[in-house]
Parts: structure tokens; C-alpha cells; sequence
């Protein structure tokens, strides 16, 4: 749920900047400075009216108990108008509520068909949920290693750390690919820049077990690195 809030105030902020709407960026300004009954008396009537950005706040507001009361199937309502009109972060948020069941009955498949829906779109966090879905959860979504390790490329390309760490894991354990010491340091190193803990552990553990020509041959790729799949 935490991610879920993130993505959305992401796209607020993003929405107001382009939105014409005044009574839009007076409901962004309220909302950031907790005056919630304000923002809601904006954008509601915007949202009935099918404004995406509105309808987003909304969901954004029942999904925190912000203004109003908290209200799952009320949040689910105004992301999912937003997610039918093609925005990627509503998708993302229908993706989260159904994969954990937050108001709706739980339901993989509909999360897995939405977090789709994002991942096309590019949101990387919809990228890394959907790849694990299709990588661990072979009981809900049909499972598939090579569609799953090229979602959490996409997503670990734009800096996901996530993402970058469970390719570490997936290159150094061979499942679903080929074992493979040198990229799994290339993930690992990446991840353990940004201060992934856990990746600095197998990091160690890693280079223990390397030849000198492997690790140098990461290292290479490591400095390398400007984005591009390895």
C-alpha cells in the first residue's frame, strides 16, 4: 500500500503542472498542505466530470482516510475510472488493490492484468510486481521465466533497486537462466550502489567464489554501465 500512495502523489504533482484546471491546482495545493476537505470540494466534482488527475486524488484520499473516511471500495472506484482512460499509475494502484485484495476480493489475475497494463506503459514498479508474478506465482499466473527476467530488466534499467537485486539473485542462482557469475555481479554491484544491504551481503559472497578474470570482467561492466541490458 505504501508504494501505491508514492506512485500516486507522483502523479499529482506531475498532472498539476499541466492541467488548465484552476480548481484542480487549488485542490493540490490544499491536499499538500493537509487541508483535505478543501481538495475534496475540488476535485470531486472535476472527477464525476472524468478528470484523471481528480480521480486519482480521490482514490488517493478513501485509500488514507484523508479528508474522508477510509473507503477501499470507494479508492477502487476512482482508480479504476482513471485506469480505464489509459492512465499507467491508476493501473499501477488497481494492480496493487487486487494482488492484495484491499477492498475487492484478492485476485492475481485482474492484479496481474493491470500491473500489464502498466508495465507497457513503462512504470517500473508495475515491471518488478509483474515479473514476480510471473516468476514465483505460477499457481495464479501462468508462469514464464523469460517474460518474468525481461520485466525485471526493464525495471532494473531505469534504477529500480528491487529489481536489480533479484537479478542478482536469478544470474547467480541459474534459475530460469543460464548461472551466470559475471552478470549477477554487474545487478548486485548496481543495487548495492544504491544501498541495498542484502545485495552487498551476496556481493561478498559472490566475489568469493569468482574467478579474478570474472570479477574483473564485472567491474568492466559495472563502469560501463549506462542503462543497456547485459
Amino acid at each position: 500500500m505504501h508504494n501505491l500512495i508514492i506512485v500516486t502523489l507522483t502523479l499529482l504533482c506531475c498532472v498539476a503542472v499541466a492541467s488548465a484546471k484552476a480548481d484542480f491546482e487549488h485542490g493540490i495545493a490544499a491536499f499538500q498542505q493537509g487541508s483535505y476537505d478543501t481538495a475534496f470540494e475540488e476535485w470531486r466534482p472535476l472527477a464525476e466530470e472524468g478528470h484523471i488527475g481528480a480521480q486519482i486524488g480521490l482514490g488517493l484520499m478513501y485509500a488514507t482516510g484523508k479528508g474522508v473516511l477510509e473507503d477501499d471500495v470507494e479508492a477502487e472506484k476512482w482508480y479504476r475510472l482513471a485506469a480505464e482512460q489509459g492512465n499507467a499509475l491508476a493501473q499501477y494502484n488497481l494492480g496493487v488493490i487486487y494482488r492484495n485484495g484491499r477492498g475487492v476480493a484478492r485476485d492475481p489475475v485482474e492484479g496481474a492484468k493491470w500491473y500489464r497494463l502498466a508495465a507497457e506503459q513503462g512504470v517500473a514498479a508495475a515491471q518488478f510486481n509483474l515479473g514476480n508474478m510471473l516468476y514465483e506465482e505460477g499457481e495464479w499466473v501462468a508462469g514464464n521465466y523469460v517474460e518474468a527476467i525481461r520485466w525485471y530488466v526493464e525495471a532494473a534499467e531505469q534504477g529500480l533497486v528491487v529489481a536489480q537485486a533479484a537479478l542478482g539473485s536469478i544470474n547467480a542462482g541459474g534459475v530460469g537462466v543460464p548461472k551466470n557469475y559475471v552478470t549477477a555481479y554487474l545487478w548486485w554491484s548496481l543495487a548495492t550502489a544504491q544501498g541495498h544491504k542484502i545485495a552487498a551481503k551476496n556481493l561478498d559472497i559472490l566475489m568469493s567464489q569468482m574467478t579474478m578474470d570474472e570479477i574483473a570482467e564485472g567491474a568492466r561492466l559495472v563502469n560501463n554501465w549506462g542503462g543497456e541490458s547485459e
